[in-house]
C-alpha cells in the first residue's frame, strides 16, 4: 500500500488496527511519537515511510525495534536493494583506514552491493565517497532530522547523496544532534544490511555497538585488521579475536553472499530506451542515436545519468552495461 493516509483516518489508528501482532510493549514503542509525525505527513507526504508500506525495507522490519516511521531524500529504491553492508568506523581515522574504507566501499559498489553508514566524519564519510565514486548506490542515516546536516563539514557530502543515493532518518525534520540520538541511529544501519563491517574503532565505540546490534539481528560481522599500536584498532582486532571475519579484500565479503550476483542488479534497471538499447551489445553515440531515436542533447543528458548512478560505463567513445 503505497497511500497509508486515507480520507478520514488517522495515522495512529491505522497503526493500531494493524500491528495488534506485535506484543504490547512493541505496539506502544511504535505508537508513542507518531502523533507527533502527524503534523509533518503533509509536508513530508513524499518523503515519508511507515511500518505498513509496501515500500518499508523487510530486512529493516524484521530486525530489532524498526522504526516506525522513516524520512528520506534520494533514491528511495535503494531501501529495498540487496544485498546491503555497512561500513562503519572512527570519526577519528587514520589515513590507512580512510583509504581503505574507501577503496572497499567502491569495489563493493561496483560490485552491485549497497553501501550502509552514518554520515559521521572519518570512516563513514570515507564509505560514502568511496561508494559515490561508483555507482552511488550508498544509504546515509541521520541522526538528525533529515534536514538537518551534520556535522556542517559534511555538507557537500550531504548533498552528494541525497541526489545520488539515499539519505534517511527516524527523527522528526528539525531534530538537532543529540547524543542519545547516535545509538538509536546505529541500531537502523545495523537493521539495513546483511553485514556489518568495520574499519577502524576503539574498544568503546559506536562502531561496536553496530557491530553487537548486527549481531542481535542475526547478520554477519566482518573486520578490518590494524596497527596493534593504535587505539583505533583496537576494537577491529578484539572484534577478529572474537569471531569476526577478517577482511582484507572484497572478495572476502563477496564469498559470504553465494546467491549473489550482478543479474539481480540488472533487473532493477529503470525503464529506459539506451539500457534497453545497450542489451544487445555496446555502441558508440551515433548508434545509441539511431537506436533509441532520443535528441542529442537528451541523449548526452541520459547518458551522464546512467553513467553517474552506475548502469553503464564509456571506454573510448564506446558505451556499455556496467559488469
Amino acid at each position: 500500500m503505497e497511500k497509508l493516509i486515507y480520507e478520514g483516518i488517522g495515522l495512529k489508528e491505522l497503526l493500531t488496527s494493524r500491528i495488534s501482532f506485535l506484543t504490547e510493549k512493541k505496539q506502544k514503542k511504535m505508537l508513542s511519537n507518531i502523533s507527533q509525525v502527524e503534523k509533518y505527513i503533509e509536508k513530508y507526504k513524499n518523503h515519508l515511510i511507515t511500518y505498513l508500506d509496501e515500500v518499508y525495507p523487510d530486512i529493516l522490519r524484521n530486525s530489532y525495534s524498526p522504526p516506525t516511521v522513516i524520512f528520506f531524500e534520494g533514491r528511495k529504491k535503494l531501501l529495498l536493494e540487496e544485498p546491503a553492508i555497512s561500513i562503519v568506523g572512527s570519526r577519528k581515522a587514520t589515513a590507512y583506514g580512510i583509504n581503505v574504507a574507501q577503496k572497499l566501499a567502491k569495489e563493493l559498489d561496483e560490485k552491485g552491493l549497497v553501501i550502509v553508514s552514518g554520515l559521521a566524519a572519518g570512516i563513514d564519510a570515507a564509505a560514502h565517497k568511496g561508494s559515490l565514486d561508483s555507482g552511488g548506490r550508498t544509504i546515509a542515516v541521520l541522526g538528525t532530522g533529515i534536514d538537518v546536516i551534520y556535522p556542517s563539514s559534511n555538507r557537500e557530502l550531504f548533498l552528494r547523496i541525497a541526489n545520488n543515493g539515499c539519505i534517511v532518518s527516524e527523527f522528526l525534520p528539525g531534530t538537532p544532534p543529540l547524543k542519545q540520538n547516535f545509538p538509536r541511529r546505529n541500531r537502523i544501519i545495523a537493521g539495513l544490511s546483511q553485514a556489518v563491517l568495520v574499519v577502524e574503532a576503539a574498544i568503546k565505540s559506536g562502531s561496536l555497538i553496530t557491530a553487537k546490534l548486527a549481531l542481535e539481528n542475526g547478520r554477519d560481522v566482518f573486520a578490518v585488521p590494524g596497527d596493534i599500536t593504535r587505539k583505533n584498532s583496537e576494537g577491529t582486532n578484539w572484534l577478529i579475536k572474537n569471531g569476526a571475519k577478517l577482511i582484507t579484500r572484497i572478495e572476502d565479503v563477496l564469498e559470504e553472499f553465494p546467491n549473489f550476483s550482478t543479474t539481480i542488479f540488472k533487473e532493477e534497471y529503470p525503464d529506459s530506451a539506451v539500457l534497453n538499447s545497450l542489451e544487445t551489445g555496446p555502441m558508440d553515440f551515433n548508434q545509441l542515436l539511431l537506436a533509441t531515436g532520443i535528441e542529442y542533447g537528451q541523449l548526452v543528458e541520459e547518458l551522464l545519468d546512467l553513467q553517474l548512478k552506475g548502469f553503464i560505463t564509456e571506454d573510448q567513445g564506446v558505451w556499455q552495461l556496467s559488469p
